[in-house]
């Protein structure tokens, strides 16, 4: 699943041009071709949460992420194969600050900053 911007219109842009336009100070966007020879942007999920204490990824984004606010598990999504293990999951939601946001492996905080280091 993506965020995808479209034009005015709810359309693709006809120009790179005119989407590189309205990404532009959206974090994590890029521009790509909608296969019709319209140019959309779009935000890819899954981009890797680094450990800032191990250095270790078991997180990735979900579509909630953005780097404009500050961390709450509704952004972060257990991976495999620690999902699968049944390592604890953490509750979807966004009204939670980010100091419940831990490293299931090294118990550091995943947001000391209250941004996550998305890599």
């Amino acid at each position: 699943m993506t965020n995808t911007i479209l034009s005015a219109r709810g359309e693709p842009f006809k120009t790179e041009k005119h989407a590189l336009n309205a990404i532009k100070g959206n974090d994590g966007y890029r521009v790509t071709e909608d296969g019709k020879g319209g140019f959309i942007g779009i935000k890819p999920n899954g981009s890797n949460v680094l450990c800032p204490g191990c250095g270790q990824v078991y997180f990735r984004t979900t579509s909630e992420y953005t780097s404009e606010k500050n961390a709450n598990p509704a952004m972060i999504q257990l991976k495999e194969p620690w999902k699968g293990w049944g390592w604890d999951e953490l509750p979807h939601d966004a009204t939670m600050g980010y100091g419940c946001l831990v490293c299931p492996d090294c118990g550091s905080a995943l947001a000391p900053s209250g941004k996550l280091r998305v890599i």
